[in-house]
């Protein structure tokens, strides 16, 4: 048997869980642009020298510059969809500031093989920063995004339906099991004039 309570404990894991798939799966195609922006500006596609290979760090910052800009697009419209920004420019000034901020992981890596040991090979530079340094990255942005870019959930009765609704969902995949949920705790918005009605809790 299963209560309301639990079921929204339910639905947030379910949420938070398809945030992280999704998260992934943008930040796969982002790198992916990345890496073969990276890889023409300073390897040449694996044919030979490209026009920056002298300059590692600059074409990485070109290259994942243009991946931000998808990750953005498909953040605020699919990874966190069920999220909101409270910032006037829908959270673009934040996501860029931690774009930057988290850039410094992979370049830092990218710098201690280039520079410190000195390996200068294409295997090298995108081990060093589009493996170990964009992992690191990745992990960073899901939680700082998840934060202060799009930081207002959205009500789980404007995505999901009420709990009810999801009760009687879940009794009819699982007859055998039931869920008994308290109803929800409605109030009249002051002023209203179409008794519109407003969830009192979150």
């Amino acid at each position: 048997m299963a209560f309301g309570g639990e079921l929204l404990d339910r639905l947030r894991r379910t949420r938070l869980f398809g945030e992280v798939v999704r998260f992934m799966m943008v930040g796969g195609i982002a790198t992916a642009v990345a890496f073969v922006l990276f890889n023409g500006l300073v390897h040449g596609f694996f044919l030979g020298a490209g026009p920056m290979n002298g300059q590692p760090i600059p074409a990485y910052v070109i290259a994942n510059t243009v991946g931000m800009l998808i990750s953005y697009d498909l953040s605020r419209r699919w990874t966190f969809r069920h999220r909101v920004s409270d910032h006037p420019d829908g959270g673009f000034t934040a996501y860029v500031v931690i774009n930057a901020v988290t850039m410094l992981l992979p370049i830092a890596c990218l710098y201690v093989t280039r520079s410190v040991i000195g390996w200068d090979s294409a295997i090298a530079d995108n081990v060093s920063a589009n493996v170990v340094g964009v992992l690191m990255g990745q992990v960073a942005r899901f939680f700082l995004f998840r934060r202060f870019v799009f930081g207002r959930p959205i009500r789980y009765t404007q995505v999901y339906g009420s709990v009810e609704e999801q009760a009687a969902a879940v009794n009819a995949a699982a007859p055998g099991r039931t869920v008994l949920v308290a109803p929800e705790r409605r109030e009249r918005v002051s002023g209203s004039t179409d008794r519109a009605m407003r969830d009192r809790g979150r």
